[in-house]
C-alpha cells in the first residue's frame, strides 16, 4: 500500500509541476494575442507576455517545491507518538 501511495503522489506532483509551468505563459500569450488583434498593439506585447509568463511559472514552481519539501521534512521528523512531556 505504501508503494502505491508514493507512486500516486509522484504522478500527482509531476502533473502539478507541468500545470504550473505551462499555464501562466499560455494564458498570458492568449491575452497578448487578444490585445494585438482587438486593440492593435504591437508584437512587443507577446514578447512581454512570454517573459512575464516564464517568470510567473518559475515563481510558482519555486513556491510549490519549497512547500512540498518543507512538508516532506516534517513527515520525516515524525518519529512516532510523543508523550505528554514531549510537546513543549
Amino acid at each position: 500500500m505504501q508503494s502505491w501511495q508514493k507512486l500516486l503522489r509522484g504522478i500527482s506532483m509531476v502533473g502539478q509541476l507541468g500545470f504550473l509551468i505551462v499555464t501562466p505563459p499560455l494564458v498570458l500569450l492568449y491575452l497578448a494575442h487578444l490585445l494585438e488583434t482587438r486593440c492593435g498593439w504591437g508584437v512587443w506585447v507577446s514578447v512581454a507576455a512570454i517573459v512575464v509568463g516564464l517568470l510567473a511559472a518559475a515563481a510558482s514552481v519555486r513556491s510549490f517545491l519549497i512547500k512540498t519539501l518543507r512538508l516532506d521534512d516534517r513527515q520525516r521528523k515524525d518519529d512516532g507518538p510523543s508523550s505528554f512531556n514531549d510537546h513543549i
